[in-house]
């Protein structure tokens, strides 16, 4: 991190694992008050509660349990310290007599011709966070727009409104309590800019009936159940022109099924 980044950098790990690409970024950006950004990917089923959630407790801190170790005594033996064993367990008897005030308990191992003597302490204490943020997303299935367009597939309502939300935004699309709807307009949620409509069902009669059109009457129905922001609304069709939407001042845009995916500059 320290050799290949900047302040500003994106960091991309494509095998997040336990997060540990993240970690460090944020902890970059606490050392130097940089605004370095992340991305992770992980394809296992643990990426949700193993992969973020570290990164969540990095962000916001965490309380933690654990056993602190402190080395008191290694020793190689060899066969001069067995033929010495009472002196070494001397030595041993002495650590344990001055020091087993301030431990739990003396650990003493033998492993591979070493001798090692630990005192142990359980700790309780609180990490603080790094502060920072992230957004947390699941790849839906695959939208194939040339198939959309023939009606050969045409994907679920809540996979297509999330699409459309993101791709006219820029923002991830905010998890709603209940479904919502006004007349006939399913409710994406609000954006900085804008409150989301999508007029959509899965099925070709239904994109070519007149009930898939934005209409004067809709129009009017969104504005007065969302004042204070533009309406922005996906649909098949509209019978209503934008000027007439401006002569009453109606906040009220209309955007193209499926074109309007490719038109994101727009917004």
């Amino acid at each position: 991190m320290e050799i290949s980044t900047n302040r500003n950098s994106i960091v991309l790990d494509s095998f997040a694992g336990s997060g540990t690409t993240a970690h460090a970024v944020l902890a970059a950006n606490k050392k130097d008050g940089g605004e370095r950004k992340f991305i992770l990917v992980e394809c296992e089923d643990y990426a949700d509660k193993l992969t973020a959630e570290r990164v969540r407790r990095v962000i916001t801190g965490y309380d933690f349990n654990g056993t602190q170790r402190e080395e008191l005594l290694r020793k190689s033996l060899n066969f001069t310290d067995l033929k010495k064993a009472d002196k070494l367990l001397d030595q041993i008897a002495s650590i344990e007599n001055l020091d087993k005030h301030r431990f739990d308990k003396i650990d003493k191992t033998v492993k591979n011709g070493e001798l090692l003597v630990e005192g142990l302490k359980t700790i309780t204490g609180r990490t603080e966070g790094l502060g920072g943020s992230f957004t947390y997303c699941t790849l839906g299935d695959a939208i194939d727009m040339d198939k959309m367009l023939t009606g050969q597939s045409l994907p679920g309502a809540e996979a297509l409104g999330a699409l459309l939300f993101h791709m006219a935004t820029n923002e991830a699309k905010p998890i709603l309590t209940e479904a919502e709807e006004v007349a006939g307009c399913s409710y994406l949620g609000e954006s900085a800019s804008f409150h989301l409509w999508l007029i959509y069902q899965p099925t070709l009669d239904f994109l070519t009936s007149r009930d898939a059109a934005l209409t004067l009457s809709r129009a009017r129905a969104l504005a007065a159940a969302k004042p204070g922001k533009k309406h922005l609304v996906f649909a098949p069709a509209k019978f209503v022109s934008q000027k007439l939407l401006d002569d009453e001042k109606l906040p009220v845009e209309f955007a193209p099924l499926p074109w309007a995916l490719y038109r994101v500059e727009r917004f």
